[in-house]
């Protein structure tokens, strides 16, 4: 079905299209790679690469190491296994979040769009934004205004309102925002240099969980609610 104007405005992705289901839906709207694919190239020109070359290009003219943008590999093994950890606990609140509080509409991928659109979340759409936000924000307000607070601060503001950009509702920037306190506790607080490793992981699963993840969640109960029907 296609969503109204005002159904629209629940669609937390406008950019993607009004093409949706909902739990109300008789039939199905599907993601195929196809379809993904007119989203994700652009994206991929116009923030992704920009937002890791910036960075990048920072640390080069000033002639820094890469542990200040966070690039280090320190404590590996307990990095990996806390990212995991709070990942999964990240991605179930992310789709419950979706569910409840963001709306019904959802798209389903396709199973080879699933991976697509997980693959894309996890080592390309998180690295970028957590070596730009984390990485980098962070640590040049930090180092200009010498208070971590204020890195904090303004990195975790920045972060959450440039979803705006994407025209995302502001019942998902609300969540954006707390998962971005999730992000820089786990970036801040554990042990040894700053390293993006974990956050990187947390982050992955929580943009998963709410997206092509949290598609397939709603299309779940979607499926439930029609098995009950008599």
């Amino acid at each position: 079905m296609v969503a109204t104007q005002t159904q629209v405005d629940e669609v937390f992705l406008p950019r993607r299209g009004n093409h949706v289901s909902s739990v109300k839906s008789s039939e199905i709207v599907y993601s195929t790679i196809a379809t993904t694919w007119r989203w994700m190239w652009p994206d991929l020109l116009m923030r992704i690469i920009p937002m890791t070359l910036v960075p990048l290009i920072y640390i080069y003219i000033l002639h820094l190491p890469l542990s200040f943008l966070g690039l280090t590999f320190s404590h590996v093994p307990l990095h990996i296994t806390l990212g995991l950890l709070v990942g999964v606990a990240m991605s179930a609140f992310a789709a419950t979040y979706r569910k409840y509080i963001v709306g019904p509409w959802f798209r389903r991928p396709t199973p080879g769009d699933q991976l697509f659109q997980s693959f894309f979340y996890l080592f390309i759409n998180a690295p970028a934004e957590e070596l730009f936000f984390r990485g980098f924000m962070l640590a040049i307000v930090t180092q200009w205004t010498g208070s971590l607070f204020l890195g904090w601060l303004l990195s975790s503001v920045a972060y959450t309102l440039y979803h705006r950009l994407g025209k995302w509702n502001w019942r998902s920037v609300i969540g954006v925002g707390i998962a971005g306190l999730v992000f820089s506790l786990v970036y801040l607080l554990l042990p040894g240099p700053h390293s993006l490793v974990a956050v990187i992981i947390v982050h992955g699963f929580t943009t998963s969980g709410f997206l092509s993840w949290g598609d397939e969640v709603l299309y779940q109960g979607w499926r439930r609610k029609r098995a009950a029907t008599p």
